[in-house]
């Protein structure tokens, strides 16, 4: 189990194998050992020394984030010993042939789940103008297929995106509204949602690629660039669409998430975004991307249904196969 604390000035103590977090002397939540995965820390959130030598004892992941979902680091009790799989991993990552097409199957993943999402979140809209999107990206797959350099590879991932995201208002039904993507910061409700989502698929690839033994920083699609987890980005591309896009179109439409979620914020603080989550509405699209992560897919891996944050594991597992091996990479896709 994932636990997100956000209950600002909350410390963590532990009572035996019981973690007890409170607040003004107040116990307000109390979690077994034996039932925790994870647990992440947003925002001003105290742990005591005794909690800390039992997250590492008990080998319980503890991310550190900002209040908006930015990861600032993690409790860990050293660096991964699989030394061989990063050798690898660095050497594959620098043979320019192989990191390309690896690259190219990233995005093929991220455009045959953007067209899947599509169709699913049409199957009740019944939009025309979402079917007219979706015609114009299945005409775009020859596109695909002749990219030879990164240039054009990036050109045709901005172009699928582009046509992608130009769908949403036409699926949204409610007083929240797209417009367009905006980012670093966010200008809309919507696009505060997004990020806030792709900040928690972002901690939850980056834990597995760590699990796995991989250096999050050495990547085959982004760029790297000092402090870029571009390993952790690239495998997000296949998941957006799935992980967080469709749960938080669909959050809107039934009224889950309200304009009543969100505050503007003016006080010039650099954690605070000019509109964010509330905390109430921080805690609500916390607890549906949960349920989004732990929903289950068919995966043709392994010829069954599992769920999302088990399929993410896997894939991890599988672009360090690739790396091992110097074979092509598959990424998952949805049916």
């Amino acid at each position: 189990m994932v636990v997100y604390i956000n209950e600002q000035g909350a410390v963590i103590n532990i009572s035996g194998e019981r973690i007890i977090l409170k607040k003004a002397g107040q116990i307000i939540a109390v979690f077994l050992t034996k039932d925790l995965d994870q647990v992440v820390l947003m925002g001003n959130i105290g742990l005591t020394t005794q909690s800390i030598r039992h997250f590492l004892q008990n080998k319980i992941d503890v991310v550190f984030t900002s209040a908006s979902g930015k990861y600032e680091g993690r409790l860990v009790q050293e660096l991964g010993k699989n030394v061989a799989l990063r050798r690898l991993q660095f050497e594959a990552t620098q043979d320019e042939k192989f990191k390309f097409k690896i690259a190219k199957s990233i995005i093929y993943g991220k455009y045959k789940n953007s067209i899947s999402a599509l169709r699913k979140l049409n199957y009740y809209h019944k939009s025309k103008e979402v079917s007219d999107i979706l015609n114009q990206l299945t005409a775009r797959h020859n596109d695909l297929t002749a990219a030879e350099t990164y240039e054009s590879l990036l050109g045709y991932e901005g172009i699928i995106s582009s046509i992608y995201f130009s769908a949403f208002d036409c699926l949204l039904n409610k007083e929240i509204k797209f417009e367009k993507r905006t980012r670093r910061p966010p200008q809309n409700e919507f696009n505060a949602l997004l990020s806030f989502g792709y900040t928690i698929l972002s901690n939850l690839i980056r834990t597995e690629v760590y699990i796995t033994g991989l250096d999050p920083y050495f990547g085959v699609l982004h760029a790297e660039d000092y402090g870029r987890p571009s390993l952790v980005l690239d495998l997000m591309e296949e998941f957006r669409a799935i992980a967080v896009d469709m749960p938080a179109i669909n959050a809107v439409n039934k009224g889950l998430i309200t304009k009543s979620d969100f505050v503007l914020n003016d006080d010039g603080d650099e954690d605070h975004l000019p509109i964010q989550l509330t905390i109430f509405g921080r805690k609500k699209w916390l607890s549906i991307l949960e349920k989004r992560f732990n929903s289950f897919l068919w995966f043709q891996p392994k010829n069954q249904k599992t769920t999302l944050r088990n399929i993410i594991k896997y894939q991890c597992y599988l672009i360090s196969k690739s790396f091992i091996e110097k074979a092509i990479y598959q990424p998952f896709i949805l049916i």
